[in-house]
């Protein structure tokens, strides 16, 4: 009886094994060419051949191979589909002109050098800063040779970030600026041609924008304001930083040095007088200096003079043309700003630059007096030779003083 059962029960397995092969036969015939099948994820036995030499006795007593199994789970596709890893996939897109794939991000806290060359011992030619980038050149092992702004070199890779986590850095720290592409640009308190003007932008200069659509650019004035551009004279663009030269890092580093010079107070001598080493406080009015003279349009004129009118309109002529050789003197020094207009503009150094003061007077027409000492500072003409800063007189502040204001 045993017997009989054991006998139908095998029966039954085998019948069922048989149906579904042809289950599987059939589904194969007429799935259709090309359709992607995923099934459910398996074992997968891998087989160490090297101990197919060893050998021991299973429980029917006879010899077999000693197989040493290992297990890996692994999904099993079918048709023609093909699944590509991440570590295969290639990044697509770019920022700030610079291809994803071709794109080094330094990975500092301050900055990295750019060698000459791949090696530790080679000539620093520049510096990349935090949060800038390059473009790849070449690589070599644990090297990057790429172009950041101005300088181009060498750097090494365990300061540089690649790939997802480069574009990752540089997507979160590109800027998105507006280029002024005619001059006097008027910058708009609303989004409409009746609107306040609060400054004008030059052409060439550049603004952070906040948001765009076909006719206005909101963009960021250097204060904070938010205020409006007209869609149609700007360029919209992405930066990313970028590095410098050793000379141009060299060159700011002296200006800088020379300027916080100028603003030192006198020093006292043990007997109580005055260093002669510092600039003398005078109420003559020294004789002009004629120094180098600047490049220079229209409204660059304009700008220094409402500037002056501004600042010294109601005092006299050698006072007036002080203020504007300030500003030359500032821009000669390149710690300020390249041009006029961002020396005007710097953040926090001339305040009716930031209250829209200087646009209204630009925009009007600065007085006759004002424009030809403009013109005046920025032939070269110097009352107070390299001074950079002025203020009221009243403030004790040792310096030459012209009318109402000290310079140093």
């Amino acid at each position: 009886m045993n017997n009989k059962m054991h006998a139908w029960l095998c029966g039954i397995v085998i019948s069922a094994m048989l149906a579904a092969g042809i289950w599987g036969s059939v589904h194969d015939v007429y799935a259709k060419e090309g359709t992607d099948r995923t099934y459910p994820t398996v074992s997968v036995e891998v087989v160490k051949a090297s101990n197919l030499s060893e050998t021991k006795t299973n429980t029917a007593g006879k010899i077999v191979p000693t197989i040493e199994i290992t297990t890996a789970s692994a999904p099993v596709t079918g048709g023609s589909s093909s699944s590509k890893g991440s570590a295969g996939s290639s990044l697509s897109g770019s920022v700030a002109g610079i291809a994803y794939s071709d794109l080094a991000m330094a990975n500092v806290h301050e900055a990295v050098n750019v060698r000459k060359e791949a090696s530790e011992e080679s000539e620093i030619v520049g510096k990349l800063f935090k949060d800038c980038g390059g473009q790849i050149l070449e690589k070599k092992e644990g090297w990057t040779k790429l172009k950041s702004g101005e300088v181009t070199g060498w750097v090494s890779n365990d300061y540089l970030l690649f790939g997802a986590e480069a574009k990752k850095l540089a997507d979160s720290v590109v800027s998105k600026v507006a280029t002024s592409t005619t001059s006097s640009l008027r910058l708009r308190m609303e989004p409409n041609e009746n609107s306040k003007i609060l400054d004008l932008l030059a052409e060439g200069d550049k603004i952070d924008v906040i948001n765009e659509d076909d006719k206005w650019v909101e963009v960021e004035y250097s204060d904070g304001t938010q205020c409006y551009v007209s869609a149609d004279y700007v360029t919209i663009s992405y930066e990313l930083g970028s590095g410098k030269t050793i000379e141009k890092i060299k060159a700011e580093e002296e200006a800088e040095r020379k300027a916080q010079e100028a603003s030192k107070p006198a020093e006292t001598k043990s007997d109580g007088k005055k260093s002669t080493d510092a600039p003398a406080q005078t109420n003559a009015t020294p004789a002009p200096v004629n120094t180098a003279p600047v490049p220079s349009t229209f409204d660059d004129v304009t700008l220094l003079a409402a500037l002056i009118q501004c600042e010294a309109g109601n005092e006299i002529y050698e006072g007036q043309v002080a203020v504007g050789s300030a500003v030359i003197n500032r821009l000669k020094t390149g710690r300020w700003g390249s041009s006029i207009y961002s020396v005007i503009y710097a953040k926090s150094q001339f305040g009716p630059a930031g209250t829209g003061m200087v646009a209204q007077v630009a925009a009007a027409g600065p007085k006759a007096s004002c424009i030809k000492a403009a013109q005046d500072a920025i032939s070269g003409v110097s009352y107070i030779g390299g001074a950079t800063s002025f203020r009221n007189v009243r403030s004790g502040h040792l310096g030459i003083v012209i009318g109402n204001h000290v310079f140093w």
